[in-house]
Parts: structure tokens; C-alpha cells; sequence
């Protein structure tokens, strides 16, 4: 009887410091593991986030770049890091996504091992052409690319093979059932230099990485994946879906994620403080000039989410049948 006594003891104390641990988070400084290296892609987005994250948590959110193996190594650190809320990542597309379709082997389970906290913020994809391909539309483009696929066949770039610029064009394929060469490069510098020089056809990259080529008229923008025109230059290119195509909805997006047994009043403190941020006029105005949307939507509605895009994902690699050498 003693002995169960002191058990008892023991499991009520345990769930009162369990209890105490949630209601006073965060208590100390949380890490916020992003997947590239600093000044990458993610840190122009993650930056932005840092200090009004850390005004409404009421402690500091520190930055740790941990880049590698397509953002694997900080995606799996932080699956298996302890489930109090005081490591948490900045996850992509490509690190949810795109590497769990395309890789048999990846540590991690993008559905299972995390917890949604919030989607950060979403950039648009724009469909470049070379300006002396000869074509003005999408739908002039997907004609020749028909016309030309048993002849000449039209080339399209990308940062890599298994990258979400490959899958992204992969996908605009199948839908518009075209037939293109893969042309990877190392990286979206060289893809867009070959694009420039002709050597390749076509490249689907991001507003961010592409507007200074767009602007210059080096390349041609001939659909962008926004819900509608946007202002100044692109209010002259059409959304995919005014250019024929309402299905193909690509976006890159970036989010945050805590490991998944995350107590829930803890996710939805990260998720309240996070909203809070990104509905600032101060991070509205540095992710504006990133091109980027911020979202700071629920933890329930990113989880659906992130479902839809993984299955989107899987199901490109499928029918492409695209495999990593």
C-alpha cells in the first residue's frame, strides 16, 4: 500500500511539473533550426520573422542554420529533439514534400514526426522562356512543344535533379501532357544563364530569384502562379490559370514545425505568437520585398495542407518517374 502511495506521489508530481512546464512556456530562449545556410533562400524569410516572433513569445528565438543533405539533417535533428517547443524548424516545400516523393531513404516522416505549427508564408513560381523561342502565350509554348516532340524536343531547366523546380515542370507536363528534356544544373544561377544564353528552353523558378531577369526582359514570363496579376511588371503576365491551366497551382512555401509530441496548448502558443508577427506591418513590408505572402494560418488547416502538397509530390515522382541517381 506504501508503495503505491509513493507512486502515486511520484506521477502526481511528474504531471505537476508537466503541467507547470506548459503554462509557464516559454520560459527561456527557443531554437528556430532552419534548413539551408545563413543568407540562403529561408534566412531572407526567416530573418524578417526572428524579432517579432521573439516580441510576442516574450523570450528570444535564435536562429540555427543547419544545412545539408537537402535540408535532412536539420528536418531529422529536429523530429528527434525533445518534445517541450524549444526546437522548432523552418521547413520548405522541398523538405516536407519533395523529399519524402522522392527519397526511399529520408530519416524522417514529414506527417508523423512533426507537429504543424503554422504555414510562414508562400512565393510564387513563374514560367520563363527564352525570348527568342518564338512563342508570346503558354498555350503557343505547349503547341510547339507537341509539335516538336519527336523531331527536336524542347529543353527545360532546373537546380538539380529531384529538385522542385524538375518536379514543379514535371508536373506542368503531365497536366498539359507535353514531353520536355531534363536539363539539371547546380543551382538556379546557371540554369538562368542558359536560359539567357538559349541553351535551354524553358525554366520555372521563383518570382524572387527571377524578377531582375523578368525586369530586364532577358527572360520572358509567360504565366506566374498568382491567384491574380500582381501590380507593375507582372500585372503583363497572366496567372496559369488565365493562361489556360486553373490545376496547376505550384507555390513554394516556408513553415514552422515542432517535434510531434509538442503538447498542443504549446503549439498553440508558437502558432498565436507567429500569426501575431506576420500580421505586422514590419514583417509585411521585409517579406514584400522577398516577393513573399505572408500566411500565419492554423495548425489544423497547415496539417491539411502539408498533406496535400505531400500528396501532390508523391504522386508527380510516380507518374514522371523520376528517381534519384
Amino acid at each position: 500500500m506504501k508503495r503505491l502511495l509513493m507512486l502515486a506521489l511520484g506521477l502526481f508530481v511528474h504531471l505537476s511539473f508537466a503541467q507547470d512546464a506548459i503554462t509557464n512556456f516559454p520560459n527561456k530562449p527557443i531554437r528556430l533550426v532552419v534548413t539551408t545556410a545563413a543568407g540562403g533562400g529561408s534566412d531572407a524569410i526567416a530573418r524578417p520573422l526572428e524579432q517579432k516572433f521573439s516580441e510576442f513569445l516574450g523570450q528570444p528565438v535564435i536562429i540555427d542554420n543547419k544545412p545539408g543533405a537537402s535540408g535532412m539533417i536539420a528536418m531529422d535533428y529536429v523530429a528527434k529533439a525533445a518534445a517541450d517547443g524549444y526546437t522548432i524548424v523552418f521547413a520548405t516545400t522541398g523538405t516536407i514534400a519533395t523529399n519524402f516523393a522522392l527519397n526511399p531513404k529520408i530519416p524522417y516522416d514529414p506527417l508523423k514526426d512533426f507537429a504543424p505549427i503554422t504555414r510562414v508564408a508562400d512565393t510564387y513560381l513563374a514560367f520563363l522562356i527564352n525570348p527568342k523561342l518564338g512563342v508570346n502565350t503558354l498555350e503557343e509554348f505547349v503547341a510547339l512543344a507537341k509539335s516538336r516532340e519527336k523531331t527536336k524536343p524542347l529543353t527545360f531547366a532546373s537546380y538539380g535533379v529531384g529538385s522542385f523546380a524538375q518536379l514543379v515542370t514535371e508536373w506542368f507536363s503531365t497536366i498539359a501532357n507535353i514531353k520536355m528534356i531534363h536539363v539539371p544544373y547546380k543551382g538556379s544561377a546557371p540554369a538562368m544563364t542558359d536560359l539567357i544564353g538559349g541553351q535551354v528552353d524553358c525554366f520555372i523558378d521563383t518570382l524572387p530569384s527571377s524578377m531582375p531577369f523578368i525586369k530586364s526582359k532577358q527572360v520572358k514570363a509567360i504565366a506566374v502562379g498568382l491567384e491574380k496579376r500582381g501590380d507593375g511588371v507582372l500585372a503583363d503576365i497572366p496567372t496559369f490559370a488565365e493562361a489556360g491551366y486553373p490545376e496547376f497551382k505550384p507555390v513554394a512555401w516556408w513553415s514552422l514545425l515542432a517535434p510531434a509530441a509538442t503538447p498542443k496548448p504549446i503549439v498553440a502558443k508558437l502558432q498565436q505568437a507567429a500569426a501575431k508577427a506576420l500580421q505586422s506591418q514590419e514583417v509585411k513590408d521585409r517579406f514584400a520585398l522577398a516577393l513573399a505572402t505572408p500566411i500565419g494560418n492554423s495548425s489544423e488547416d497547415f496539417g491539411k495542407f502539408m498533406k496535400s502538397e505531400v500528396d501532390t509530390y508523391v504522386r508527380v515522382v510516380k507518374q514522371a518517374n523520376i528517381k534519384l541517381d
